[in-house]
Protein backbone atom coordinates (compact mmCIF):
# COMPACT_ATOMS: atom_id res chain seq x y z
CA UNK A 1 0.00 0.00 0.00
CA UNK A 2 1.24 3.48 -0.78
CA UNK A 3 2.35 5.90 1.91
CA UNK A 4 -0.26 8.22 3.47
CA UNK A 5 -0.39 11.65 1.91
CA UNK A 6 -2.75 14.45 2.80
CA UNK A 7 -3.65 16.31 -0.35
CA UNK A 8 -4.42 19.50 1.52
CA UNK A 9 -1.10 19.61 3.39
CA UNK A 10 -0.20 22.98 1.83
CA UNK A 11 -3.50 24.43 2.99
CA UNK A 12 -2.89 23.02 6.46
CA UNK A 13 0.56 24.62 6.59
CA UNK A 14 -0.83 27.92 5.33
CA UNK A 15 -3.52 27.92 8.01
CA UNK A 16 -0.90 27.04 10.62
CA UNK A 17 1.19 29.97 9.47
CA UNK A 18 -1.85 32.26 9.56
CA UNK A 19 -2.69 31.10 13.07
CA UNK A 20 0.88 31.74 14.24
CA UNK A 21 0.82 35.25 12.78
CA UNK A 22 -2.52 35.93 14.46
CA UNK A 23 -1.11 34.66 17.76
CA UNK A 24 1.87 37.02 17.42
CA UNK A 25 -0.42 39.97 16.74
CA UNK A 26 -2.51 39.03 19.76
CA UNK A 27 0.64 38.99 21.87
CA UNK A 28 1.62 42.41 20.58
CA UNK A 29 -1.82 43.79 21.41
CA UNK A 30 -1.67 42.35 24.93
CA UNK A 31 1.80 43.81 25.38
CA UNK A 32 0.71 47.25 24.19
CA UNK A 33 -2.24 47.32 26.58
CA UNK A 34 -0.08 46.10 29.45
CA UNK A 35 2.49 48.81 28.77
CA UNK A 36 -0.19 51.50 28.87
CA UNK A 37 -1.60 50.09 32.12
CA UNK A 38 1.88 50.15 33.67
CA UNK A 39 2.31 53.78 32.62
CA UNK A 40 -1.03 54.59 34.24
CA UNK A 41 0.10 52.98 37.49
CA UNK A 42 3.35 54.95 37.50
CA UNK A 43 1.44 58.13 36.75
CA UNK A 44 -0.98 57.51 39.61
CA UNK A 45 1.92 57.16 42.03
CA UNK A 46 3.49 60.33 40.65
CA UNK A 47 0.21 62.23 41.03
CA UNK A 48 -0.18 61.06 44.60
CA UNK A 49 3.35 62.16 45.50
CA UNK A 50 2.79 65.52 43.83
CA UNK A 51 -0.42 66.10 45.78
CA UNK A 52 1.27 65.14 49.05
CA UNK A 53 4.24 67.45 48.41
CA UNK A 54 2.22 70.38 47.10
CA UNK A 55 2.38 72.42 50.28
CA UNK A 56 5.75 71.23 51.54
CA UNK A 57 7.86 73.62 49.50
CA UNK A 58 6.31 76.83 50.63
CA UNK A 59 3.16 78.77 50.23
CA UNK A 60 4.22 81.41 47.72
CA UNK A 61 1.75 82.00 44.93
CA UNK A 62 4.21 81.27 42.06
CA UNK A 63 5.19 77.99 43.69
CA UNK A 64 1.56 76.92 44.10
CA UNK A 65 0.80 77.90 40.48
CA UNK A 66 3.69 75.76 39.28
CA UNK A 67 2.38 72.80 41.23
CA UNK A 68 -1.13 73.36 39.91
CA UNK A 69 0.22 73.48 36.35
CA UNK A 70 2.19 70.31 36.99
CA UNK A 71 -0.90 68.54 38.35
CA UNK A 72 -2.92 69.70 35.35
CA UNK A 73 -0.25 68.34 33.04
CA UNK A 74 -0.34 65.00 34.86
CA UNK A 75 -4.12 64.93 34.49
CA UNK A 76 -3.81 65.62 30.75
CA UNK A 77 -1.28 62.81 30.39
CA UNK A 78 -3.61 60.51 32.33
CA UNK A 79 -6.52 61.36 30.04
CA UNK A 80 -4.40 60.62 26.97
CA UNK A 81 -3.25 57.32 28.45
CA UNK A 82 -6.85 56.36 29.19
CA UNK A 83 -7.78 57.09 25.57
CA UNK A 84 -4.80 55.03 24.41
CA UNK A 85 -5.85 52.21 26.74
CA UNK A 86 -9.35 52.21 25.26
CA UNK A 87 -7.93 52.04 21.73
CA UNK A 88 -5.52 49.29 22.73
CA UNK A 89 -8.37 47.35 24.30
CA UNK A 90 -10.36 47.57 21.08
CA UNK A 91 -7.31 46.45 19.09
CA UNK A 92 -6.83 43.57 21.54
CA UNK A 93 -10.39 42.36 21.03
CA UNK A 94 -10.00 42.58 17.25
CA UNK A 95 -6.74 40.62 17.40
CA UNK A 96 -8.38 38.04 19.65
CA UNK A 97 -11.24 37.56 17.17
CA UNK A 98 -8.80 37.15 14.28
CA UNK A 99 -6.81 34.58 16.26
CA UNK A 100 -9.97 32.65 17.19
CA UNK A 101 -11.01 32.49 13.53
CA UNK A 102 -7.53 31.43 12.44
CA UNK A 103 -7.38 28.77 15.17
CA UNK A 104 -10.78 27.42 14.13
CA UNK A 105 -9.67 27.18 10.49
CA UNK A 106 -6.52 25.33 11.51
CA UNK A 107 -8.46 22.98 13.77
CA UNK A 108 -10.82 22.08 10.92
CA UNK A 109 -7.89 21.13 8.70
CA UNK A 110 -6.21 19.15 11.50
CA UNK A 111 -9.42 17.23 12.14
CA UNK A 112 -9.82 16.51 8.43
CA UNK A 113 -6.26 15.22 8.23
CA UNK A 114 -6.83 13.03 11.28
CA UNK A 115 -10.00 11.55 9.77
CA UNK A 116 -8.24 10.88 6.47
CA UNK A 117 -5.37 9.19 8.29
CA UNK A 118 -7.79 7.06 10.32
CA UNK A 119 -9.51 5.98 7.09
CA UNK A 120 -6.11 5.23 5.55
CA UNK A 121 -5.13 3.12 8.55
CA UNK A 122 -8.40 1.15 8.43
CA UNK A 123 -7.88 0.51 4.73
CA UNK A 124 -4.32 -0.65 5.41
CA UNK A 125 -5.57 -3.06 8.09
CA UNK A 126 -8.15 -4.46 5.68
CA UNK A 127 -5.46 -5.15 3.10
CA UNK A 128 -3.34 -6.97 5.65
Amino acid sequence: MKKFTFRLEKVLKLRGHTENNAKLELGRAVSALSLIENKLEVLAVEQQKARENRFSGGSSLPYLREYDNYLQRLDAVKEQLLKDAAEASIALEAAREIWIEARAGLKVMENLKERKFTAYRKEAQKEE
